[in-house]
């Protein structure tokens, strides 16, 4: 054993898990080092690490040490493969029409265990309103609940949950936290997390890992008030380092005393299959002003996003000026794009090509997903300062989809950066991430803002992610009384803009 490693040495009655490291679990894949874990009945555990710890793996090896197959895996990586699953099997061509994936029902029945009841699943997770969506038109919160519906739908003996709050928002967290801990009580849960607020009320135990190692494992009691737990959750890393160089440009720099609007949105409108996303949103992003965007899953955050960066097919039949410009004047999109950096979860969705990190760093340079130019030297240096600075220099060939979830969340923040665009959007970027990198993120952008670097556009669920830069916010909020349905005539969600 390693001395470093603590274990609870009470004995373990009916063991439901048990990892001795043995090759065969996962094959040729990587695996944490793992002198000895078991996990029984009536225990419920919380798995913590940093990025690249080996937390996802961890759970991938707990989910394939279950002799009786009956555990369920909830992560990131597996909603990412139901997308491709998705994709592999659009129909669009032959049914000449858009085919927006099987809908939330039919992925949820397909998992359907005799013993589940449908009807309680979707009010328990709040599915009512997207039950009839096409996997491709749900917003991130509603995929996350999808994916924990179809785990709960198969009656697992053992629930692995991986990060089951990140994409989020505060309602349905609060509301998540009460349905794990109630699953809890009869079904042996474990949640992989990043912050110790995600505990659950019913976690007894908790393990933390480092560097693909399990190098602590004792009760909740024990950890919370063991130095050794407090010193791996804690960092020295310095945030307020100076930034990576930035390209020499033809493009005039940001200038923060531009009198028109960054951005301007008029009397906007978003409709698709008879549901109205958005109607009459009027937004002016003015120069020095930095905006956080919040709501519920679904209210049109991202849809708003997607508008402005140009990535939304409506953007065209809306009145939209960026820079001074209206869109749709024959400007390319690529003319658009260079002045911004853009970093979202349907960015990271998008990235499925077999590419290295240093590659996804560089191809911010040229708003490609890939690189598919030249480039110079100083490209490079450039691009490596970067991985340098978030730590990561180490994982410059190594290829994207073997990174933790973490891991790949920073190496697209540092690609919406790295050509200091004068706008910087950022939905949902401290996802997946730990509490060392999460502080970190957070105050680069807040630097980035007093520097004068870009404005910051700034998507996000948690109240713990704080920054000091804000001045203005937007908040969708559910108007009390109107149902929302897949048929809705009007948005759900009032609009409030307020200055901070």
């Amino acid at each position: 054993m390693h001395n470093h490693t603590y274990r609870n040495h009470a004995v373990a009655t009916m063991p439901i898990i048990k990892i001795t490291n043995k090759p065969c679990l996962l094959a040729n894949l990587p695996q944490v080092l793992v002198d000895n874990f078991s996990m029984s009945e009536s225990q419920n555990w919380a798995i913590l690490g940093g990025n690249g710890s080996g937390k996802s793996t961890f759970a991938r090896m707990l989910k394939n040490a279950d002799s009786s197959n009956s555990a369920q895996l909830v992560s990131f990586e597996d909603e990412q493969a139901l997308l491709e699953r998705e994709i592999y099997e659009d129909d669009s061509e032959w049914i000449n029409q858009v085919d927006n994936g099987r809908t939330t029902r039919e992925l949820i029945v397909e998992n359907l265990a005799d013993e589940v009841n449908l009807i309680t699943l979707i009010e328990t997770l709040h599915l009512h309103q997207c039950i009839d969506t096409g996997f491709k038109l749900l917003s991130t919160g509603e995929r996350r609940r999808l994916m924990l519906a179809r785990a709960l739908a198969a009656n697992p003996k053992l629930l692995i949950l991986d990060e089951p709050y990140d994409g989020l928002d505060k309602e349905f967290s609060a509301h998540l936290a009460a349905t794990i801990t109630e699953i809890s009580k009869t079904t042996p849960t474990v949640l992989i997390i990043n912050r110790l607020s995600h505990l659950s009320e019913l976690t007894t135990h908790i393990a933390c890992l480092h560097q693909m190692e399990l190098v602590y494992q004792d009760t909740k009691e024990n950890a919370l008030s063991s130095k050794l737990f407090r010193q791996l959750q804690s960092s020295d890393q310095d945030a307020n380092r100076p930034l990576p160089a930035r390209m020499p440009s033809t493009y005039a720099p940001y200038l923060p005393t531009f009198e028109q609007a960054i951005v301007s949105l008029k009397d906007i409108r978003v409709a698709y299959h008879n549901k109205v996303i958005l109607d009459g949103l009027d937004l002016q992003i003015m120069p020095d002003q930095h905006w956080k965007i919040s709501g519920p899953n679904g209210c049109g955050k991202s849809t708003l996003v997607n508008l402005i960066s140009g990535d939304h097919p409506q953007c065209y039949s809306n009145d939209i000026h960026l820079f001074g410009q209206k869109r749709g004047n024959g400007e390319s999109i690529w003319e658009v794009k260079h002045h911004m950096g853009l970093m979202s979860t349907s960015l990271h969705q998008q990235y499925r090509i077999t590419v290295t990190a240093e590659t996804v760093i560089l191809s911010g340079f040229f708003d490609t997903i890939g690189v598919y130019r030249p480039v110079t030297a100083m490209h490079k240096q450039i691009a490596n300062e970067w991985l340098v600075f978030l730590g990561l220099d180490k994982y410059k060939d190594t290829h994207f989809q073997q990174l933790s979830f973490g891991q790949q969340r920073m190496l697209l923040i540092a690609r919406a950066l790295i050509k200091r665009p004068y706008l910087l959007i950022l939905d949902e970027p401290c996802q997946g991430l730990d509490p060392i990198n999460r502080a970190l993120v957070i105050q680069l952008i807040d630097q980035i803002a007093e520097r004068k670097i870009a404005q910051i556009i700034y998507i996000s669920h948690e109240q713990e992610d704080k920054l000091l830069c804000l001045t203005h916010e937007l908040k969708f909020t559910p108007i009390a009384g109107l149902i929302k349905t897949a048929q809705s005539t009007k948005p759900p969600y009032s609009i409030q803009i307020v200055e901070l």
